[in-house]
Protein backbone atom coordinates (compact mmCIF):
# COMPACT_ATOMS: atom_id res chain seq x y z
CA UNK A 1 0.00 0.00 0.00
CA UNK A 2 1.01 3.27 -0.99
CA UNK A 3 1.95 5.79 1.55
CA UNK A 4 0.92 8.56 -0.86
CA UNK A 5 -2.44 9.82 -2.38
CA UNK A 6 -1.62 11.38 -5.67
CA UNK A 7 -4.37 13.43 -7.68
CA UNK A 8 -3.52 14.61 -10.66
CA UNK A 9 -5.18 18.59 -10.65
CA UNK A 10 -5.07 19.27 -13.93
CA UNK A 11 -6.90 15.71 -14.80
CA UNK A 12 -9.41 16.74 -12.88
CA UNK A 13 -10.28 19.67 -14.31
CA UNK A 14 -10.17 18.41 -17.81
CA UNK A 15 -12.44 15.53 -16.48
CA UNK A 16 -14.48 18.22 -15.50
CA UNK A 17 -14.89 20.29 -18.25
CA UNK A 18 -15.00 16.87 -20.42
CA UNK A 19 -19.02 16.64 -18.52
CA UNK A 20 -19.63 20.03 -18.49
CA UNK A 21 -19.29 19.55 -22.16
CA UNK A 22 -21.42 16.69 -22.13
CA UNK A 23 -23.73 18.21 -20.45
CA UNK A 24 -24.49 21.06 -22.71
CA UNK A 25 -25.69 18.19 -25.09
CA UNK A 26 -29.51 17.61 -22.85
CA UNK A 27 -30.74 20.61 -23.80
CA UNK A 28 -34.93 20.60 -23.91
CA UNK A 29 -36.14 20.79 -27.89
CA UNK A 30 -39.82 21.87 -28.54
CA UNK A 31 -42.12 19.41 -30.47
CA UNK A 32 -42.24 20.44 -33.54
CA UNK A 33 -44.79 19.99 -35.60
CA UNK A 34 -47.11 20.78 -32.87
CA UNK A 35 -50.63 19.56 -33.59
CA UNK A 36 -52.97 21.42 -32.22
CA UNK A 37 -56.37 20.71 -33.80
CA UNK A 38 -56.58 17.33 -33.42
CA UNK A 39 -58.83 15.93 -30.30
CA UNK A 40 -57.63 12.11 -30.25
CA UNK A 41 -56.62 11.04 -26.89
CA UNK A 42 -53.66 9.94 -28.08
CA UNK A 43 -52.21 13.27 -29.26
CA UNK A 44 -52.80 14.54 -26.14
CA UNK A 45 -50.93 11.76 -24.54
CA UNK A 46 -48.31 11.70 -27.21
CA UNK A 47 -47.14 15.44 -25.80
CA UNK A 48 -47.40 14.77 -22.20
CA UNK A 49 -44.91 11.90 -22.77
CA UNK A 50 -42.70 14.03 -24.97
CA UNK A 51 -43.20 16.87 -22.51
CA UNK A 52 -41.45 14.11 -19.32
CA UNK A 53 -38.49 12.67 -21.52
CA UNK A 54 -37.68 16.80 -21.85
CA UNK A 55 -37.87 17.40 -18.38
CA UNK A 56 -35.72 13.93 -18.24
CA UNK A 57 -33.10 15.67 -20.15
CA UNK A 58 -33.48 18.84 -18.19
CA UNK A 59 -32.55 16.69 -15.23
CA UNK A 60 -29.88 14.95 -16.62
CA UNK A 61 -28.21 18.48 -17.17
CA UNK A 62 -28.97 19.36 -13.88
CA UNK A 63 -27.30 16.79 -12.34
CA UNK A 64 -24.02 16.74 -14.37
CA UNK A 65 -23.76 20.68 -14.13
CA UNK A 66 -23.94 19.72 -10.22
CA UNK A 67 -21.58 17.08 -10.66
CA UNK A 68 -19.17 19.19 -12.20
CA UNK A 69 -19.33 21.61 -9.21
CA UNK A 70 -18.88 18.74 -6.72
CA UNK A 71 -16.07 17.26 -8.96
CA UNK A 72 -14.26 20.98 -8.72
CA UNK A 73 -15.02 21.41 -5.25
CA UNK A 74 -13.22 18.33 -4.20
CA UNK A 75 -10.75 19.48 -6.43
CA UNK A 76 -10.03 22.36 -4.23
CA UNK A 77 -10.42 21.04 -0.94
CA UNK A 78 -7.95 17.96 -1.54
CA UNK A 79 -5.44 20.82 -2.58
CA UNK A 80 -6.05 22.63 0.25
CA UNK A 81 -6.16 19.15 2.29
CA UNK A 82 -2.65 18.51 0.67
CA UNK A 83 -1.31 21.89 1.65
CA UNK A 84 -2.40 21.45 5.29
CA UNK A 85 -0.76 17.81 5.72
CA UNK A 86 2.19 19.50 4.14
CA UNK A 87 2.70 22.08 6.33
CA UNK A 88 1.69 19.41 9.32
CA UNK A 89 4.77 16.94 7.85
CA UNK A 90 7.07 20.24 8.13
CA UNK A 91 6.37 21.04 11.65
CA UNK A 92 6.40 17.53 12.92
CA UNK A 93 3.34 17.80 15.42
CA UNK A 94 -0.16 18.20 14.64
CA UNK A 95 -0.21 20.61 17.64
CA UNK A 96 1.91 23.30 18.56
CA UNK A 97 4.63 21.45 21.27
CA UNK A 98 3.60 22.83 24.99
CA UNK A 99 6.45 24.53 26.37
CA UNK A 100 6.87 24.93 30.24
CA UNK A 101 8.66 28.58 31.49
CA UNK A 102 11.67 28.60 32.94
Amino acid sequence: MSDKISVDKEQVEHDAEAIAKASQYFTQVDLMPLDMRSTITANENSKTAYQRAQDGIAAMAAALDQDVENIRSLNVAFEQFDHMMGELSASGSRTPAATTAK
